[in-house]
C-alpha cells in the first residue's frame, strides 16, 4: 500500500505535471505521502508549482529526445539527488522521465510505477525506432513494481513483459473544476474573438510535427469555400514553420492562432467540432476533454485516438494524412446538423468514463494493492 512514503514525481518536462497529474499528487498527499516534483524547467509551469500549489520541485534538464547527450547528465544529476533525498518510491511518466527513474529504481533498490501516457513505439511507425524502444521499455519492465497504460495497444503490448504489476486505466482523468475560475459567456468569448456566424473548428495541441498541423492546415486549405474558423489553441517550438504554412496556403483569414491557454473551456463552448489528426497519442485529455463538452471530433486512426472515438459515431476516424478525406468528414458535420447533435450526445456520454473522479477511484484500487 502506498502510504507514510516520501516519493518523487518524475516526469521529463514541467508541463506534464502542471497539466495532468496535480490532481493525483494531492490524492497521494491526502494518503500521508510526501511528493517532490523533479522534472526540466519549460516554462512558467515550473515556478507555479512551486508558488502556486506549494510543491517542492528540483529542475532536472532532460530532453525529450531520448539520444540526446544531455540526458547523460540529467541522469548523473538525479543519481546525485537520489542519493541525497533517499526517496522510498519513484513514480515516473513520460519516456525519458520513465527510463531514468527505473534506471535510478533499479541501481537504489527502491520501489518504482510508471505511467506510459503512450508508448514511443506503435504501429505504423518506423520499424528500426520501433524495435528500440519496444526493447528498452521490456528490459526496463523487469524493475518497475507497478505499470499502468492508458489505452488497449499499449496494454496489449506489455501483457508478457516481467513488471510485478500491470494495469490499464481510463487515461488521467478530465477535472472540470480546474475551470471554474475561468468562466466567461459564450458572447464575451466570440466578442474577444471577432466571431460572428462561422463554422468553428478547434484544436488545443502544441505546435511539435506530432500532432500533425500540416494535414490540419492542408484540410482547411481544402475548405475554401466554407465559411469557417479554425481556432489554434496551443504554443511550441513549430511556431513559425507554422505561420509559414499558413501564409503559403493563404489561408490567414480562417485560422487563429489563440496561443497557449488556460480558458479552454470557453474555447470548447463557442466551438462546434474538434480537430486533431496527430500521427502518436497515448489517450489525448484535449479530446476527452471535448468530448465532454459535446463536440463532435475529427481524429486520426492512430492508438489511443480510436480508443476515444469510433468511426460514425462520436466523430469521424481518418488516415493520419488523408487532408481530403478530414475535409470531406468535417463538411458532412457542417452541412449535418442532426448528425452533429447525435454525436455531441454520444460523446458527452462516453467521456464520463475518462473522469477525474472515475480515474481516482481505478487508482485507488492499484495505489492499494501490495507494492
Amino acid at each position: 500500500m502506498i502510504k507514510n512514503k516520501k516519493i518523487m514525481m518524475l516526469a521529463t518536462t514541467d508541463n506534464m505535471i502542471w497539466q495532468f497529474l496535480l490532481p493525483h499528487i494531492k490524492e497521494l498527499q491526502n494518503m500521508g505521502n510526501v511528493v517532490e516534483c523533479v522534472c526540466s524547467k519549460t516554462g512558467f509551469w515550473f515556478d507555479e508549482l512551486q508558488e502556486k500549489f506549494g510543491l517542492k520541485c528540483y529542475n532536472i534538464p532532460f530532453a525529450r529526445n531520448p539520444f540526446q547527450l544531455r540526458n547523460i547528465n540529467a541522469y548523473k544529476q538525479l543519481k546525485k539527488l537520489q542519493k541525497q533525498e533517499k526517496f522510498d518510491l519513484i513514480y515516473c511518466q513520460q519516456p525519458v522521465g520513465g527510463m531514468m527513474g527505473r534506471l535510478i529504481a533499479k541501481k537504489f533498490k527502491v520501489k518504482c510505477i510508471y505511467t506510459a501516457h503512450g508508448f514511443a513505439f506503435l504501429k505504423g511507425a518506423n520499424p528500426i525506432k520501433n524495435f528500440i524502444f519496444k526493447n528498452v521499455e521490456k528490459y526496463l519492465a523487469k524493475y518497475t513494481d507497478i505499470l499502468i497504460t492508458i489505452n488497449e495497444e499499449d496494454y496489449n503490448a506489455c501483457k508478457n513483459w516481467k513488471a510485478k504489476q500491470k494495469y490499464k486505466i481510463n487515461g488521467i482523468g478530465f477535472d472540470n473544476n480546474k475551470y471554474e475560475k475561468n468562466q466567461s459567456s459564450s458572447e464575451d468569448i466570440k466578442k474577444e474573438l471577432n466571431l460572428n456566424d462561422e463554422f468553428v473548428i478547434l484544436t488545443v495541441a502544441e505546435f511539435i510535427k506530432r500532432k500533425n498541423y500540416d494535414t490540419m492546415l492542408k484540410t482547411i486549405a481544402e475548405l475554401k469555400n466554407e465559411n469557417i474558423k479554425f481556432l489554434v489553441c496551443g504554443s511550441g517550438r513549430d511556431k513559425s514553420l507554422i505561420e509559414k504554412q499558413i501564409y503559403d496556403l493563404g489561408i490567414q483569414n480562417k485560422v487563429m492562432l489563440l496561443g497557449y491557454r488556460k480558458d479552454i473551456n470557453n474555447i470548447m463552448k463557442i466551438s462546434d467540432i474538434f480537430f486533431l489528426p496527430s500521427h502518436q497519442e497515448g489517450l489525448t485529455l484535449s479530446i476527452i476533454e471535448a468530448m465532454n463538452f459535446g463536440l463532435p471530433v475529427v481524429t486520426s486512426n492512430v492508438r489511443g485516438n480510436r480508443d476515444l472515438i469510433v468511426d460514425g459515431e462520436g466523430g469521424f476516424v481518418c488516415e493520419q494524412n488523408d487532408y481530403s478525406e478530414c475535409a470531406k468528414k468535417i463538411k458532412i458535420l457542417i452541412e449535418d446538423k442532426q448528425m452533429k447533435y447525435n454525436m455531441s450526445k454520444v460523446n458527452k456520454e462516453n467521456a464520463k468514463k475518462y473522469s477525474i473522479e472515475n480515474v481516482k477511484k481505478e487508482l485507488e484500487e492499484i495505489y492499494n494493492a501490495k507494492i
